[in-house]
């Protein structure tokens, strides 16, 4: 993210958006025909991308731009924690509640909401969040009564919802209601001609770290020509180890070779799966499967723990089974 304010009505470069590929020139102009409009906006694209520095320009070229915008990774919210980080609670709702929070609704009241990593949310939560969406009102928790909300809303996610809607993780009724304008975030790989500007904007952001820092023709070649499964995000790593590793003020092709032989090879990207931390028991994995169908990756994410767990639960209501081959799934399914 810039370590810059980025200025009201011009966010993209300051934001670091830059290039001038085709891909980011219709981003930029969607998000200048999106930004003023009210309705919800699903922003995609893969991990590193830049989602939510697409939000932050939504809201940027908005009517809301002087008001707040405020951006919750609803992945990292478990259990009870859902309910009162999103829409609050009072005072002494449960134990440890010593005063009134607001919720992030209502913290981003008059401005704009991001609610990154939208496929990491809980069944329950979904369907709370689809009612503040259709009344246009929060209840925190232990209030008697709702409050109203103005909030434009935005939701980002590298997951596919509409085959999460399919696999019955992901409530249809909420993809529709936010599946209004969707704004795809192209990834690096799709765009190889933008890689010199987003090592120079990178470099830039860099300089009161690294001082001023500059890459030959061979090392940006170097660069063009990797495919950067984990997109700017891994791109901004890359910089800043050949920054520490070398001093030159002119960097070459071999501190590109030096800095991506410790990079991961090609990791296949896979959908984040939370593991819960709470014991599931063998009858809700029985609940969680006839929901389901007897699909078991299904059962496992509306659970929230991993499918070997699930073959393992329901291993203890199949006996006949010999352990040998319960262990042999469990290892292939990790």
């Amino acid at each position: 993210m810039s370590a810059t304010t980025p200025s009201i009505g011009e966010p993209f470069h300051s934001l670091g958006l830059v290039g001038d590929s085709h891909a980011m020139q219709r981003l930029r102009a969607d998000v200048l025909r999106y930004g003023p409009r009210s309705a919800p906006v699903l922003v995609l694209g893969e991990t590193g991308s830049g989602k939510e520095l697409v939000a932050r320009a939504l809201h940027l070229v908005s009517s809301r731009a002087r008001a707040p915008f405020v951006a919750v990774n609803v992945a990292t919210l478990r259990g009870d924690l859902v309910a009162s980080e999103l829409f609050g609670h009072e005072r002494g709702a449960f134990t440890g509640s010593v005063q009134r929070h607001h919720g992030v609704f209502e913290q981003a009241h008059g401005g704009t909401l991001l609610l990154d990593e939208l496929g990491e949310l809980d069944p329950h939560a979904q369907a709370d969040l689809l009612r503040v969406l259709e009344g246009g009102e929060v209840r925190p928790l232990g209030s008697d009564r709702p409050r109203a909300v103005n909030v434009r809303l935005l939701a980002a996610t590298h997951r596919d919802l509409a085959e999460m809607v399919a696999e019955g993780t992901f409530r249809a009724d909420l993809y529709y209601r936010l599946h209004v304008l969707p704004l795809l975030v192209p990834s690096v790989r799709e765009r190889p001609e933008d890689v010199p500007a987003l090592v120079g904007h990178l470099l830039a952001t860099l300089r009161h770290e690294v001082g001023q820092r500059a890459l030959t023709e061979a090392a940006l070649d170097a660069l063009v020509h990797y495919s950067w499964p984990g997109n700017v995000r891994q791109l901004l790593n890359v910089l800043r180890r050949m920054t520490a590793r070398s001093d030159e003020t002119v960097l070459d092709a071999g501190a590109v070779v030096d800095a991506l032989s410790v990079e991961p090879r090609q990791p296949r990207a896979v959908p984040y799966r939370a593991r819960s931390s709470v014991p599931v028991s063998t009858t809700a994995v029985r609940e969680a499967m006839g929901s389901a169908g007897g699909n078991i990756s299904a059962a496992a994410r509306s659970l929230g723990i991993a499918r070997s767990t699930v073959r393992a639960r329901v291993h203890l209501d199949r006996p006949s089974e010999t352990a040998a081959k319960v262990a042999f799934t469990c290892m292939a399914d990790e």
